[in-house]
C-alpha cells in the first residue's frame, strides 16, 4: 500500500513537472533563435560599414539566356548567374571564412564545383524550434501549381541546398511575381493595370544595394529578417537557381498554398501584392494560409521572431494588425508605428 502511494505521489509531480519542462524548453529554443538573429543583425551592420550598403537577397549579374551544366537561365523572372543569395554574402561577418573561401564566386551558386560549400550546415541560419528539416534539401522545379520534382544537372546530379530558417523582407509585394520585363531592375517600378504600381520598397530584393540612408521609415521601424520554418516550406541562405521553385511541405501539413518562383528561395513579403485580386492579401506571421513566401515560426506561441534593421529582435504574434505588418515590412512607406505592437 505504501509503495502505491509513493508511485501514486511521484506521477502526480511528473504531471506537474511536465508542463513547465516543456515551457523552460520553449523559452529556451525562442530565445536561441532570437541569438541567432541578433548574431546576423550584427553581419548585416559589419558587412555595411564595409560595403556601404546591405547585401541583396541574391546576386544576378547576367540576364542574357544561356545554360550552365545543363540548367537553361533566363527564366520567366531572369534568374540567372551567379545567383549567390544573402547568406553568402555574411558569411565572413559570421566568423565562416573558411566557408566562404570554399564558394567560386566566379562560377554558380548551383555549379558542381560549389556544391559541397552550398551543402555546409551553418548553425546560426537554423532555428532549433523548426521540425521540417535542418540537413539540407533538394531545389525543386514545378511539376504543377503545389508540386515539384528535383532538379538536376547535366550529369543528372541533383542541387542540394544547405537549410536556412530565415529569410529576407521585400516588403509589401512579391519580387518572384512581377512580370518579365520589370525582372531586369527591381528598382524600376512596374505599372500594374488598374492597380498601385508594383513597387520592391523592403530592405532586400534582387540586386538590392540598401543603404541606411534609403529606410526612410528608420531602422527601427523596418523587419529585415524573419523565420520561416522548414515544416512551412525548404529555404536557403545559398541562393537562387533558374527555374526553381518554392514548394508547400505537403509531406507534413495539407497546406492550401501554392508553389512560388525562385528568388523566394531567399525572401519572404507581407502583401498585399498588386498582382493579388483583390489586394487585400496580407499574411502576418504565421497566417494560416500557410503562404509560401510568408514568414512563419514554430515556437510556444503563434508568431516569429523577426531581425529589425537597428539590430534588434521582436517576437511578432500572428494577430498584429495587418496594416501595421505592413508598415513595418516597408523601408520607405512614410508611416508612423507607436511600438506597440
Amino acid at each position: 500500500m505504501e509503495l502505491l502511494v509513493v508511485i501514486g505521489i511521484l506521477s502526480m509531480l511528473f504531471g506537474l513537472l511536465l508542463p513547465a519542462v516543456q515551457k523552460v524548453r520553449a523559452a529556451a529554443t525562442r530565445t536561441q533563435c532570437a541569438n541567432n538573429l541578433k548574431q546576423i543583425g550584427i553581419a548585416l551592420h559589419n558587412y555595411e560599414s564595409i560595403h556601404r550598403c546591405f547585401p541583396p537577397s541574391c546576386q544576378t549579374d547576367s540576364f542574357a539566356n544561356g545554360s550552365y551544366e545543363g540548367l537553361s537561365y533566363g527564366d520567366d523572372e531572369r534568374v540567372g548567374p551567379p545567383g549567390f543569395g544573402w547568406g553568402v554574402f555574411l558569411l565572413p561577418q559570421l566568423e565562416q571564412d573558411n566557408l566562404y573561401r570554399q564558394f567560386n564566386r566566379n562560377e554558380p551558386c548551383w555549379a558542381r564545383v560549389n556544391a559541397v560549400a552550398a551543402a555546409t550546415k551553418v548553425k546560426v541560419f537554423l532555428c532549433p524550434g523548426a521540425t521540417g528539416g535542418n540537413d539540407g534539401f533538394n531545389v525543386q522545379q514545378a511539376v504543377d501549381r503545389r508540386h515539384g520534382a528535383d532538379l538536376r544537372r547535366s550529369d543528372g546530379s541533383k542541387i542540394f541546398f544547405a537549410h536556412s530558417h530565415y529569410v529576407t523582407n521585400a516588403g509589401v509585394n512579391q519580387p518572384w511575381g512581377r512580370s518579365t520585363p520589370y525582372c531586369y531592375n527591381f528598382d524600376v517600378p512596374e505599372p500594374v493595370s488598374g492597380a498601385p504600381d508594383d513597387i520592391i520598397n523592403g530592405p532586400f530584393y534582387p540586386n538590392s544595394k540598401t543603404t541606411i540612408a534609403s529606410v526612410s521609415d528608420g531602422l527601427t521601424n523596418t523587419v529585415f529578417i524573419g523565420e520561416r520554418s522548414s515544416f512551412l516550406s525548404n529555404n536557403t541562405w545559398v541562393g537562387v537557381v533558374p527555374h526553381a521553385v518554392v514548394t508547400p511541405r505537403l509531406d507534413l501539413f495539407p497546406w492550401p498554398s501554392e508553389n512560388n518562383a525562385a528568388t523566394d528561395l531567399v525572401g519572404c513579403h507581407s502583401g498585399p501584392d498588386v498582382h493579388d485580386h483583390p489586394q487585400v492579401i496580407i499574411h502576418a506571421p504565421n497566417n494560416p494560409f500557410g503562404h509560401t513566401d510568408e514568414m512563419w515560426g514554430q515556437h510556444d506561441a503563434p508568431g516569429c521572431n523577426v531581425l529589425l534593421g537597428d539590430g534588434s529582435v521582436r517576437f511578432i504574434g500572428a494577430f498584429i494588425h495587418p496594416l501595421t505588418w505592413v508598415a513595418l515590412s516597408t523601408r520607405n512607406g512614410g508611416e508612423t508605428i507607436d511600438g506597440n505592437y
